[in-house]
């Protein structure tokens, strides 16, 4: 009698053993994901041309003198002098921006032996960064800023006050490519596009490869200077869904 109640007991254990394995397994079955989509990634180009309406120049005055306060006061009369000639021209005060001031000291050399001196020759610097608004004035901007006393002049760069028009049309541009090379990607697989599941975008720009010259008159002399066509390059990558 003991012996037929210990199996029965025993049968029992591994009965219920067996059940709380089953429930185990459940869980895990039920929480399988489901497979990833199948993909085609591609790469569109868009290229977008406008024409600049605004010029930048960054326009300075050096002074060297053997007294660094005449050194400054001299820049600072020829600064003031450029700066009342751009205004002549119509160009307003919240366009004219200092971007540099700085007086230093350079060491003098003696010119036949290289060998230094004792003494010192101070170097004032003054620069404006200048927007043009009217590119038909660039040429007689720089022009005048030299006759009022400016030896430097550089970074002349030409670009469009909302670049935001040409940033969308060569977006549009780029996502159609983008979509033409994966449909000749999915008719060559034997599949069909469906909706666009990730896209990337990156700008690069604006450059000027297209040139248009003006005029810069200084003395008797003419130096050209060229706005350019701005163009504007935009890249995306696009993940299409296949079925």
């Amino acid at each position: 009698m003991n012996r037929k109640m210990i199996f029965v007991s025993v049968s029992l254990v591994a009965l219920l053993g067996a059940l709380a394995l089953a429930g185990c397994a459940i869980p895990s079955t039920a929480n399988n994901e489901e497979p990833q989509p199948h993909t085609i990634t591609v790469n569109g180009n868009g290229v977008a041309y406008g024409t600049p309406d605004i010029a930048t120049a960054q326009i300075g005055v050096q002074v060297r003198d053997q007294d660094p306060v005449k050194a400054v006061d001299n820049s600072t009369d020829k600064m003031h002098a450029i700066m009342a000639a751009l205004k002549e021209l119509g160009i307003e005060e919240k366009d004219i921006q200092t971007t540099n001031f700085s007086v230093y000291a350079q060491q003098d050399y003696d010119p036949k032996t290289g060998q230094p001196k004792d003494t010192f020759t101070y170097v004032a610097d003054n620069t404006l960064t200048v927007t043009i608004r009217d590119l038909s004035k660039v040429g007689q901007a720089l022009g005048e800023a030299v006759k009022a006393g400016a030896n430097n002049i550089y970074g002349v760069s030409f670009s469009v006050d909302d670049p935001a028009k040409l940033e969308a049309e060569a977006r549009d541009k780029a996502m159609a490519d983008a979509k033409v090379r994966a449909e000749q990607l999915a008719k060559a697989a034997g599949v069909t596009l469906d909706v666009p599941m990730n896209i990337t975008e990156y700008i690069s720009g604006p450059v000027y490869p297209v040139m248009r010259e003006a005029a810069v008159r200084m003395g008797g002399g003419e130096v050209p200077v060229s706005s350019g066509q701005i163009q504007i390059s935009l890249q995306v990558s696009v993940t299409y869904i296949i079925k």
